[in-house]
């Protein structure tokens, strides 16, 4: 996605965009809508641009203790500094993005497609209260009960019980 010095000389006041999420490459994240809704604000700053915004974006995913799929929506906040002075480059607030004065526009893919990439959560869930699979029968806890004992004995740790006692 590709932001014009003219707009940003103007000035972006909460400036709505569909970004095709083909468009940024996103392989490894299956979208369960290609487009991606983001609003992004702008704001002058003495030696370049701040832009602040998030995105909205409709995920796919696979449950890690019941492995149903299931989709979930993510509003994702971004801060972008863009910039032509390059003692700003190690900037921690913000992604930095150097441009020179000579470009027209200024790409913010990579930082877009790195704060999705990013949020996605290390442990996904279909919800909080998932119960997941029973691990003798393989049945799905959430749809129906089954008959397994709750606690499977696990002899490998029966010597370390007796040590102990």
């Amino acid at each position: 996605m590709k932001i014009f010095r003219a707009d940003l000389q103007v000035g972006l006041d909460n400036k709505f965009f569909e970004i095709s999420g083909e468009s940024l490459g996103l392989d490894s994240v299956q979208l369960t809508e290609d487009k991606i809704e983001c609003t992004i604000h702008s704001e002058q700053a003495s030696r370049g641009y701040y832009l602040k915004g998030k995105m909205a974006i409709a995920i796919q995913n696979s449950c890690d203790r019941c492995l149903i799929d299931f989709g979930s929506k993510q509003d994702i906040p971004f801060s972008i500094l863009l910039t032509s002075d390059r003692d700003l480059i190690s900037n921690d607030e913000h992604d930095v993005i150097y441009y020179t004065e000579q470009e027209d526009a200024v790409d913010i893919s990579p930082v877009l497609v790195e704060n999705i990439l990013l949020d996605r959560p290390l442990k996904k869930l279909c919800s909080a209260d998932c119960k997941g699979l029973c691990p003798t029968c393989g049945c799905n806890k959430n749809e129906q009960e089954c008959a397994c004992p709750n606690e499977v004995p696990d002899s490998r740790w029966d010597v370390l019980k007796h040590k102990l006692i």
